[in-house]
């Protein structure tokens, strides 16, 4: 991270109806548990806090009975197959070990695939002086990937904070973080990205 940017953690998804092993049994919530990514991103997000990196929740809450969701893609007949992820479920809340803090920000679509697509994240970034985004949570498959090119489009920077994501097989992940997301982002970890804002405090 270079000393004179200001920097923002984005939070991908990490809502309970997607995450949770107890609640959903799709590849990325094995591999939430596999990698124990819930309480990675916690400590890492804690770490945030105390160095004043503002922490943004980005999720995708279509409204309820999926109005004008577009059903334009086999991920967006799965989201609607599934009908859980939709506003007025509790399970489309971010799950409750990441419970937003107070000065925490939650940046909500309703379709899309990504956390740029049709929200403010890109003025909010600008109004807080945003220059470099550290990108955690999921999946490493889909909306991480489209975070990290609609960022690079926008003129931010990326790092991608490996060990605090994940994606819908470990294959998958593998391939993303060695042979597509290099091309993007930084690829880095949650205690080099500590060790560098410990750096620059």
């Amino acid at each position: 991270l270079d000393k004179g940017q200001k920097t923002a953690l984005l939070i991908s998804e990490m809502q309970t109806g997607i995450v949770d092993v107890e609640h959903s049994d799709s590849g990325v919530a094995q591999q939430i548990n596999a990698r124990d990514v819930l309480r990675k991103l916690a400590a890492f997000a804690e770490v945030c806090r105390a160095h004043d990196v503002p922490v943004i929740h980005c999720t995708i809450v279509p409204m309820k009975d999926f109005k004008g969701f577009p059903v334009n893609s086999a991920l967006a007949a799965m989201l609607k197959k599934g009908g859980v992820i939709h506003a007025g479920n509790p399970l489309s809340g971010i799950h409750p070990l990441l419970k937003p803090h107070e000065d925490d920000i939650v940046c909500e679509r309703c379709h899309g695939m990504s956390a740029f697509h049709g929200t403010e994240l890109e003025s909010i970034l600008r109004g807080l002086g945003v220059e470099t985004v550290l990108l955690a949570g999921v999946s490493t498959n889909i909306a991480l990937p489209g975070i990290a090119t609609e960022a690079t489009n926008r003129g931010f920077e990326a790092v991608l904070v490996e060990d605090c994501t994940a994606g819908g097989t470990a294959e998958s992940h593998q391939s993303q973080i060695t042979l597509h997301l290099p091309l993007l982002t930084t690829i880095s970890s949650a205690a080099n990205v500590k060790a560098a804002l410990d750096s620059r405090a």
